[in-house]
């Protein structure tokens, strides 16, 4: 028995379903699954250590594309560097490849393709590896049963109080008040997020810079 069930069931007791005949067990996991999607969008958002990992790309000479080894849905910002190096590879179109040609040297940038795989300008002259932090894809849940809830349980109670409300809005029944509460749950979870950790981007400003220094 999941986390899943236990709070979706909940959720049917609280719009008085316990019988399920308003809204299936998979009714039910395609509505968590919808709810799911907008939090894992707000993490993102905040660049919560929750949906992010860190991989490696070791390069070989004269190789610009690399399939990645993970699977990912983009790179955090100021999230890619050689190793020992102490600047971050920033982001370009992959048109650059026309301006860089096929010039090697120590990779300073990247791009993403439309099949997923991640090209270097320079294109690399020697073996480097590659750091990448990026964001991990989320996982649909499928089964009812069986499956927990994601993010060790922070955002359970938000999940079950949205569960409630959309099952409300589809039955066309007041659901003010759920959406009060829900909004409660998630700054609350959000707190735990914060607490759990953050990534924060590097500032950049030339306020205190003098022109011509």
């Amino acid at each position: 028995m999941g986390t899943l069930l236990n709070n979706a069931d909940r959720a049917g007791l609280k719009i008085r379903d316990t019988d399920k005949l308003q809204f299936d067990n998979d009714q039910r996991l395609g509505l968590v699954n919808d709810i799911l999607e907008g939090v894992y969008q707000k993490l993102i958002f905040v660049g919560s250590n929750l949906v992010y990992a860190e991989g490696t790309i070791v390069t070989v000479a004269d190789t610009g594309e690399y399939t990645p080894s993970f699977s990912h849905n983009g790179f955090v910002h100021d999230g890619v560097w050689v190793e020992g190096n102490d600047t971050y590879l920033s982001q370009i179109s992959e048109a650059n490849k026309v301006i860089y040609g096929t010039t090697t040297s120590e990779p300073e940038a990247y791009y993403l393709t439309e099949d997923g795989k991640v090209g270097f300008l320079w294109v690399p002259d020697d073996a480097y590896t590659i750091h990448i932090q990026y964001w991990k894809p989320i996982t649909q849940l499928t089964d009812y049963d069986a499956d927990d809830l994601p993010w060790g349980g922070i955002f359970n109670n938000y999940i079950q109080r949205m569960l409630v409300y959309e099952m409300k809005e589809i039955l066309e029944m007041d659901n003010s008040r759920d959406s009060a509460m829900a909004q409660m749950e998630i700054n609350q979870a959000m707190n735990a997020v914060y607490i759990r950790g953050i990534r924060h981007r590097r500032q950049k400003s030339d306020m205190f810079s003098v022109e011509g220094l």
